[in-house]
């Protein structure tokens, strides 16, 4: 055998695992049982839960922070959804039930009226209410990620999900 040879098929094997081992890094695979599209109201409610329950979970979010809706709409800029703050009532599930921008958690003070008090109050404080709420919390919310594709894959024991983002990386969940 050529002593040249060896040496090709040695650095060749080498040079293989080299780039695929770059491809798996820049385009690896995350796994997590849940993945949540959106970081809004509704994206963040369910991270809380998940994470309350220990589910390995992730949120995805298409811009650089929470709730970014709120940044362009109401276009009156304000929310009609109200902020009473004053009820009367020291019972904490009736304000609760009067007080439509905060989310559910385990902390008592983490609630809307921390960013306005004022009864319909403007749209550019939820986003900033959805940040203290993530942070506080501690919530696991990748930004940037603009999920362009979602394929089911079947197999004998369950159905689970590849998402596709904008730089194919991909992430599964059940």
């Amino acid at each position: 055998m050529e002593p040249s040879l060896p040496c090709f098929i040695f650095f060749s094997l080498v040079g293989f695992v080299f780039t695929s081992f770059n491809d798996l890094h820049r385009n690896g695979t995350q796994h997590h049982d849940y993945c949540v599209l959106g970081a809004g109201p509704a994206g963040l409610q369910m991270g809380y839960f998940l994470s309350k329950a220990k589910r390995n979970y992730i949120i995805l979010e298409r811009n650089s922070g929470p709730g970014s809706f709120f940044n362009k709409y109401p276009r009156h800029r304000k929310l009609i959804s109200i902020n009473k703050i004053h009820t009367g009532r020291r019972n904490r599930e009736f304000n609760l039930r009067h007080d439509w921008n905060s989310l559910l958690s385990d902390k008592p003070d983490l609630l809307f009226q921390r960013v306005s008090s004022e009864f319909y109050p403007p749209a550019d404080k939820l986003p900033l209410y959805l940040s203290m709420f993530e942070r506080e919390l501690k919530l696991k919310v990748q930004y940037g990620v603009d999920v362009g594709r979602i394929r089911a894959v079947q197999s004998a024991a369950e159905r689970s999900y590849i998402l596709t983002d904008q730089h194919g990386g991909d992430y599964t969940c059940r």
